[in-house]
C-alpha cells in the first residue's frame, strides 16, 4: 500500500529542518579546520543543547524512511539482519542503521549527512548526548 505523499513530505520537512541548523554549525567547525586537513577527514565535538531535541524529533522519532539496504549474515554466533533505512533530501540525507541478531537483540543507531560546498560531514550521538562530527572534503 503506498504511503501517502502528505506523511511522505513532512518526513522531509523535518530531514531540511534539522539539515539547516547542523548546515550552519558545520560550517562554523569549517572556519577552525585547516583546509589540507580535510583531505583525510577530521573528527570534530559538537556540543547537544537544543540540537538533542532537535536531533530526536527529525532523526529518531522520524517515522517515514525509505528502505535502502538489506542483508541477511551468517556469523559465528549465528544469523543476522542489517538494514539502512534512509531519509534523503537535496544535501541532507538522514540514515537508520538496524541489525536483528538471531538471539533476538536488536540494534539501532542513526546518522546524519551533511553535503556543504567540496566538503561532506557525518553527525552521530553519542550516549552523553553531545554529537560527533566527522568532516571530509569530497
Amino acid at each position: 500500500m503506498p504511503v501517502e505523499e502528505s506523511y511522505r513530505e513532512q518526513a522531509l520537512e523535518k530531514v531540511q529542518r534539522i539539515g539547516k541548523v547542523l548546515e550552519e554549525e558545520l560550517q562554523n567547525l569549517l572556519k577552525k579546520v585547516k583546509e589540507k586537513d580535510l583531505d583525510f577527514g577530521v573528527s570534530v565535538s559538537l556540543s547537544g543543547g537544543l540540537l538533542s531535541s532537535l536531533w530526536k524529533e527529525c532523526v529518531e522519532d522520524n517515522n517515514y524512511v525509505e528502505v535502502s539496504f538489506v542483508e541477511v549474515m551468517e556469523h559465528h554466533d549465528g544469523a543476522y539482519l542489517k538494514a539502512t533505512f534512509r531519509n534523503s533530501t537535496q544535501n541532507y540525507t538522514a540514515e537508520r542503521y538496524v541489525s536483528v541478531r538471531s538471539s533476538g537483540r536488536v540494534e539501532i543507531s542513526y546518522a546524519f549527512f551533511v553535503g556543504m560546498d567540496g566538503v561532506v560531514g557525518k553527525v552521530e550521538m553519542e550516549p552523553d548526548g553531545s554529537f560527533k562530527v566527522f568532516l571530509k572534503g569530497k
